[in-house]
């Protein structure tokens, strides 16, 4: 029990520690809501916007509302606990709540709307209404806090206000980063937001005890006063009210304005130079926050001493101008910085860990200085408004008018700044918006001290703000570079064909000898290769998402297409004349505008009455129309590029099919380069838990395609695109000149891949777990790729074949350097020029055999064929492998008959040994595809052959177990597995073929096996 003639204090430090963990939890909301109402309002500019915009504007009405009544509350450190409580408990409950509505508005609301205008309109007040009780809460907090700490000491309010700007700053610059690197990856979204709430709840009780125990003795400081008493150390000049009271109101909410533009401006200059990460983001908007909390430290120190706080102030808001300016000309050093940096790291963990830190640094030499002024400016102008006899209820005014320059600063930034003025005149707009209003004050300062400095320091700001606009000039080179991905600048004899800031993106447009390709902030979208190689480009990916479905379902009319890119998909799919309407979703007006220079290549996109472009998200877009189309096409940008990874989650798959018709299909594209096999899995595992069956494609060196359906089987792939003159010159553009062309780039179906995703056992990707999101910026980073998927139709030994029961296709030998920009085609062709070879001794057709293969070809030619070089008889077979995995795997059967039966015929094939005769056999029966015999072979080859060579042993244990599962006899596939597979493992070489044919093993595969196993064993 408390003695009430004890005194129990509560050091003001142990509140700016609260005050600490409080904006750690308020940067968390911010960040966890901005991703929840996105899902629901899409990645759009103007759904950012909105969120944005929402959370401030509650802030704001919060702040408001105690500026009105904080002077009649008695005790304002409880009722600030009991807000603290009342967001930790919102908090709990939110991720409920929000899954629930948002899946009744889709579900019930949507459909009965159906006016695309008047379902934004809707989702729009939902979003307002999800998140603005607990955003006016929140804006209560800071006036509440602020008040009641300088009632109980009232010494010195300036240093209070200032320090408590400093701890709730650096709270939530810390929060955006673990947040974004920790909290989300551990626990998820709705964990985060758990966490956030029961700090807030946890907060709301150690203020409320400390408060509570406070009143129980007698000789405690009192809060109940009605006003804050100000005992400054010096005599401070301030005009009074109400002429000053709405100049600072006035220039709180301008100088809110340009800060933000700043941010927006900033975060768009550095997403060219870090990445567009959600990582890069939070490096980007932590270091902006820093800047601001030790503002308020800075000035926490000299605050009270000030004798002119508003000359001091019009100073500060100079300076801010004038640091702002200076970010224009060191830009284009900071594409230096990046470069020195990619260029020093290694690929790995701890690098990346570096990369990260010297992100920081960059983001801190950009923001950091202007920033820092932003810091001091709101505890200048409250401690102004304070002295100048406005009472305590200036701190909530204050807050609020700033909280609303704010969103008027994002809402102009966004809409108007960025796509009107261009990203240089936005921070130029900003600058000069704080440094008139920094000349608004001087105006109004009286004061000896200032009568030279100020209009001296007012000259520089014009000075600065003239310079800048006049002079200044990005680098396009340096801006269109990607210099974040491979630390190179772009060469100075590249063309920028086009340059836009967009909204949400800056497009360019860049030609580079035959090649020219769109980008989004410095990272390529799309590029199309002029003449007749287009081996380096994307053109085959983009044509073949088009014509895969088109293959696979004919009767298709009606089409959705998610992503611009360059117009090629799209146009593409115009080229078909079945086809009744192409709908194109793209969130960027600018890519539209910059595809536009890709000319005839994709001119069908922009002049055909059945296309028609839509500026949306893919969600709102379906969602606003009640229509289900026979095809949705899905090629989004890269899945590191933050948001992006939502248009691969569970819940957009689960809701993307049903925008489908029963008998329609999804063609997803997925990037195998920059990301590695588990988040492709996970992606896969997401699909593949919506659709019941699949069928995936190679369509390019690193690029898969899938195509999937809702219900049923995925049908049989048909001639239908060659019957389209347009469409078939297309195909013949890319090395595709007839079926066989197209039929050899499947890899493989959902009943096997999903074995493989499976054995990964990562979670499919979500938009409450985002791992792709929050792991694809540290693979691309680490150079990883996933190429197993896509090499596992091209594998030295045909498994997927085997396993699918694949009727053998073959390829045209016309396809020329088009047709190698895939695997199987190329290894098809350089089995064929081998077949050519080895009959004949000669090669007339296209020479695609470098020199070390040819050498071995003719190895095995004149020692194992024509038997005309005893020394590389002895020798020969030596090479064999190489040769022999090619021709069994990529000949049809009767070509690849035809070597080996000319082997077995040779003089000199009685006198190999009888390993290598069962070498031979086993080729034959790879070639014949016959399991039965590959079983019997590769197994006696795994006890006999006892040459060192994993590249042989993980030939004959694929072969031999893939084998045995066609054959129904998964135990003995897993017995092989237990006796040869710990070497694998331990040498890290699991990769997807293995990791896939060990699932289907384990699938169904008793301790005891069948009767035949048993029997065999």
């Amino acid at each position: 029990m408390i003695d009430s003639n004890s005194n129990f204090h509560v050091p003001r430090s142990a509140f700016f520690v609260l005050f600490t963990l409080s904006g750690f939890a308020g940067l968390i909301y911010e960040s966890i809501w901005s991703h929840y109402i996105k899902l629901f309002l899409g990645h759009a500019a103007y759904a950012q916007t909105l969120v944005l915009a929402i959370f401030m504007g509650g802030m704001a009405i919060g702040a408001w509302l105690c500026a009105s009544r904080t002077k009649r509350w008695n005790n304002l450190l409880i009722r600030y606990a009991i807000a603290e409580l009342l967001i930790g408990v919102l908090a709990l409950i939110f991720h409920n709540v929000f899954v629930t509505t948002v899946g009744f508005a889709y579900d019930r609301v949507f459909p009965e709307l159906g006016n695309p205008a008047v379902v934004d309109s809707f989702k729009w007040l939902l979003a307002g209404a999800l998140i603005l009780p607990q955003s006016i809460l929140l804006g209560t907090t800071f006036p509440l806090m602020s008040a009641g700490i300088m009632r109980l000491y009232p010494q010195t309010p300036g240093s209070t206000l200032s320090m408590l700007y400093f701890t709730n700053s650096l709270g939530a610059a810390i929060g955006v980063l673990t947040s974004g690197f920790y909290l989300i990856e551990k626990f998820g979204m709705p964990g985060t937001l758990l966490t956030a709430g029961l700090i807030n709840i946890i907060l709301a009780l150690v203020v409320w005890a400390a408060e509570k125990l406070r009143h129980m003795t007698k000789n405690s400081p009192d809060d109940h006063a009605p006003e804050v008493l100000v005992e400054s150390r010096a005599p401070i000049s301030v005009p009074q009210v109400p002429r000053m009271l709405a100049l600072l109101l006035g220039a709180s909410m301008l100088t809110g304005a340009a800060s933000f533009c700043y941010e927006i401006g900033w975060i768009r200059m550095l997403s060219m130079v870090l990445g567009s990460s959600t990582h890069a983001f939070e490096i980007m908007l932590s270091a902006f926050i820093f800047g601001l909390a030790f503002g308020g430290l800075w000035i926490k120190r000299k605050i009270d001493t000030f004798q002119n706080v508003v000359g001091v102030l019009a100073f500060v808001l100079i300076a801010k101008g004038v640091f702002a300016l200076a970010t224009l000309p060191f830009y284009g050093y900071t594409f230096d910085l990046m470069k020195l940096t990619v260029d020093a790291l290694t690929k790995t963990d701890f690098s990346y860990g570096l990369f990260n830190l010297s992100s920081h640094f960059i983001s801190l030499a950009v923001m950091f200085p202007a920033a820092f002024c932003a810091g001091m400016s709101l505890p200048l102008i409250t401690f102004a408004l304070l002295n100048g006899g406005n009472g305590e209820a200036a701190i909530g005014k204050v807050y609020a008018w700033n909280t609303a320059g704010a969103i008027v600063g994002v809402v102009f930034a966004v809409h108007v700044g960025m796509p009107v003025l261009g990203l240089k005149n936005l921070i130029v707009a900003a600058a000069s918006v704080d440094i008139a209003v920094a000349g608004a004050l001087l105006v109004f300062v009286r004061h000896r001290d200032f009568s030279v400095s100020l209009p001296i320091a007012a000259a520089a700001g014009v000075i600065a703000l003239s310079s800048a606009a006049m002079f200044v000039e990005f680098d396009l080179q340096k801006t269109s570079s990607g210099v974040y991905r491979h630390g190179r600048l772009r060469a100075a004899g590249t063309e920028i064909v086009f340059h836009k800031d967009g909204k949400t993106a800056t497009v360019d447009v860049v030609k580079a000898g035959n090649s020219l390709a769109i980008l989004t902030n410095g990272k390529p979208d799309a590029a199309i290769i002029s003449g007749d190689d287009v081996s380096a480009g994307d053109e085959p990916t983009m044509v073949l998402l088009a014509v895969l479905p088109l293959a696979h379902k004919p009767d298709a009319r009606k089409i959705a297409n998610i992503g611009f890119g360059s117009g090629m998909t799209t146009h593409t799919l115009l080229g078909s004349l079945t086809i009744e309407s192409v709908d194109t979703i793209e969130i960027e007006p600018a890519m539209v505008e910059g595809a536009r220079s890709f000319g005839d290549s994709v001119k069908r996109a922009y002049t055909d009455p059945r296309s028609k472009i839509h500026f949306d998200d893919a969600k709102s877009f379906f969602a606003g129309r009640n229509e289900k189309f026979d095809v949705i096409v899905s090629e989004p940008s890269n899945p590191w590029v933050s948001g992006v990874s939502g248009l691969f989650s569970n819940e957009f798959y689960s809701r993307i099919k049903s925008y489908l018709k029963d008998d329609g299909l999804l063609v997803q594209w997925i990037q195998l380069y920059e990301i590695d096999s588990e988040l492709v899995s996970s992606m896969l595992g997401a699909l593949g838990n919506h659709f019941s069956d699949y069928v995936a494609y190679e369509v390019g060196s690193s690029d898969m395609v899938i195509v999937a359906v809702p219900k049923g089987m995925v049908p049989p792939l048909t001639r239908a695109p060659f019957d389209s003159a347009l469409t078939a010159s297309q195909l013949r553009r890319i090395g595709i000149n007839d079926f066989r062309d197209l039929a050899i780039r499947r890899i493989g179906s959902k009943k096997h891949l999903q074995m493989a995703v499976n054995s990964f056992g990562i979670p499919a990707n979500s938009d409450y777990f985002p791992i792709v999101d929050l792991r694809a910026s540290r693979q691309r980073f680490l150079g990883h790729d996933a190429l197993d998927f896509i090499q596992l139709a091209a594998t030295p030994m045909p498994v997927m074949d085997l396993l699918e029961r694949n009727a053998f296709t073959d390829v045209t030998s016309e396809g020329g350097n088009a047709a190698l920009y895939s695997h199987r085609p190329q290894r098809a062709m350089v089995a064929r020029n081998l077949h050519e070879l080895l009959m004949t001794g000669t090669l007339a057709g296209g020479k695609l055999l470098g020199p070390d293969l040819v050498l071995r070809a003719s190895y095995v030619r004149d020692g194992l064929i024509t038997c005309v070089d005893q020394g590389r008889r002895i020798n020969s077979f030596e090479f064999l492998f190489d040769i022999g995995a090619l021709v069994s795997s990529h000949l049809s059967p009767a070509d690849s008959s035809q070597v080996w039966k000319a082997i077995e015929a040779s003089k000199c094939f009685s006198g190999l040994t009888a390993t290598d005769r069962e070498w031979i056999w086993l080729f034959k029966a790879v070639g014949r595809r016959d399991s039965i015999e590959i079983a019997e072979r590769a197994e006696k080859l795994l006890t006999t052959d006892d040459r060192d060579s994993l590249v042989r042993k993980e030939y004959l244990l694929a072969a031999a177990m893939t084998a045995h599962i066609v054959n129904d006899r998964k135990f003995a596939a897993m017995t092989l597995w237990t006796k040869y597979g710990k070497q694998f493992i331990k040498t890290g070489k699991l990769n997807v073929q293995l990791r896939m044919l060990v699932a289907m093993a384990m699938a169904n595969a008793s301790s005891v096996g069948t009767q035949s196993d048993r029997k065999r064993l």
